[in-house]
């Protein structure tokens, strides 16, 4: 079963929306758990955005996208 990436949301703050920035990895990559796999902004703040499990990275959300609170960025799909 596929895990969605979305942004935690203690990174939210007050902000209603933030924007994808980059993706450190290409669609299909294999990544680890707890690795950093994009950067994003919210409030004027660029974070991390690390992986919730290991598997195979799904992008859904281009750079520059803006992004709202609940919005799926990517998936993981378990080996």
């Amino acid at each position: 079963m596929s895990v969605n990436i979305v942004v935690p949301q203690d990174m939210w703050g007050e902000s209603l929306e933030g924007v994808m920035l980059t993706w450190i990895y290409k669609d299909g990559a294999i990544v680890e758990k707890d690795q950093v796999i994009g950067e994003l902004m919210v409030e004027k703040a660029q974070l991390e955005l690390v992986a919730p499990a290991s598997g195979r990275l799904r992008i859904l959300t281009a750079p520059e996208t803006v992004i709202g609170r609940s919005h799926v960025l990517a998936t993981i799909e378990p080996l």
